[in-house]
């Protein structure tokens, strides 16, 4: 009934979902670094709903770098990157100046005629990069074959269930209308059809939902490709941030031995002046403390990003052999239930084909 047919998709929805938690699950408690967080163990032993961290809106954090603008290009509030901040992307908002200048920064890469302090130098990682940019496409290319092939054997198993319905309504107007024994046993064949048709259909649902289970595997790595681009945009971004505070440096070391050497022709010294080269030594020495930590974060960055790529390499051969061999094995083991099952029909209808020879 349709009643039935809804509590049973109900049913696979939620069985569905729950396979694809324990797998995330499965996931997140292998990884090296995650399955030692303090928050997974949370997550798995807190009962009930979760605290959610207390966050700020993209909104707010912008309104608050626009309120802090005015004051760093007026020298009222520190224009130096805070070490704390330092780790941070400067696209979070907080802080505008930031943002100018590393906008400033990435325009001078791209356009500039001298090239930046520090550029990206890991051959292995920009040919790794490019290597996954290419599984990215023919992983799209195959998620999108691995679609028809799951909507064709949806189409070939909803036929069968067609096919077998017609025959039970041939079969039953056979029984009704029949006058002669031939037309009782050509109903009993007739049933046979209609049968192995609807254990095909079921055939069909069920390698569906096998194919469907092992194939999963092509979307679950576009998903992770995803998050590859984020952590590729993550280590640009930190490499953009000492590329930035590197330019700083030179322009404020530039400026401060122009005002020692101005200083020095006025006898005695300029207060001024002097007052202006220690300001911008302290100036100098945060930036300097900023750049370190920068280039810190930067270093974590890439060795976070070779160790989970060559765990990608890894897990990715296993896992695409896993499918691969499940796809393989359920093909054939339904295509040969399914062949059975119509060579049977054929051996005993196979009367008819003499007959009409």
């Amino acid at each position: 009934s349709v009643v039935e047919s809804q509590v049973m998709q109900k049913q696979e929805f939620v069985e569905q979902r729950r396979v694809a938690l324990e797998k995330y699950l499965q996931k997140l408690a292998s990884h090296p670094v995650i399955k030692k967080s303090d928050e997974l163990r949370v997550f798995l032993q807190v009962h009930g709903k979760l605290p959610l961290p207390t966050s700020t809106d993209v909104a707010s954090r912008m309104l608050d770098g626009a309120a802090k603008l005015p004051k760093q290009l007026f020298g009222d509030s520190a224009s130096v990157i805070g070490l704390q901040d330092v780790v941070q992307p400067a696209k979070g908002g907080r802080d505008l100046l930031r943002i100018f200048k590393e906008l400033k920064q990435s325009v001078a890469n791209d356009w500039g005629a001298s090239k930046p302090a520090v550029e990206e130098e890991d051959n292995e990682f920009l040919e790794k990069k490019e290597k996954l940019h290419d599984l990215e496409k023919q992983l799209n290319n195959a998620s999108q074959q691995a679609e028809s092939l799951v909507k064709a054997q949806q189409n070939m198993g909803e036929t069968m269930g067609e096919l077998g319905l017609a025959f039970i309504k041939l079969t039953k107007f056979e029984n009704e209308e029949a006058l002669f024994n031939t037309q009782r046993i050509r109903a009993a064949d007739m049933k046979n059809m209609a049968t192995t048709a609807v254990k095909a259909s079921r055939f069909y649902r069920e390698l569906n939902a096998q194919t469907v289970k092992h194939l999963d595997t092509l979307h679950e790595y576009l998903g992770l490709i995803l998050a590859i681009h984020t952590a590729f945009s993550d280590r640009s971004s930190a490499l953009l941030t000492v590329q930035t505070l590197l330019s700083e440096l030179s322009s404020l070391h530039s400026r401060a031995e122009k005002l020692e050497a101005a200083s020095s022709k006025i006898f005695g010294g300029d207060k001024s002046r002097i007052r202006k080269i220690e300001e911008l030594k302290e100036t100098i020495r945060v930036t300097e403390d900023a750049k370190n930590c920068a280039v810190r974060e930067y270093e974590r960055i890439k060795e976070n990003n070779r160790g989970e790529i060559e765990r990608l390499d890894r897990e990715r051969k296993a896992d695409f052999i896993n499918m691969l061999k499940g796809f393989v094995i359920n093909q054939v083991a339904y295509t040969e239930k399914i062949g059975n099952e119509w060579a049977r029909v054929a051996e005993e209808t196979r009367g008819y084909a003499k007959e009409s020879a």
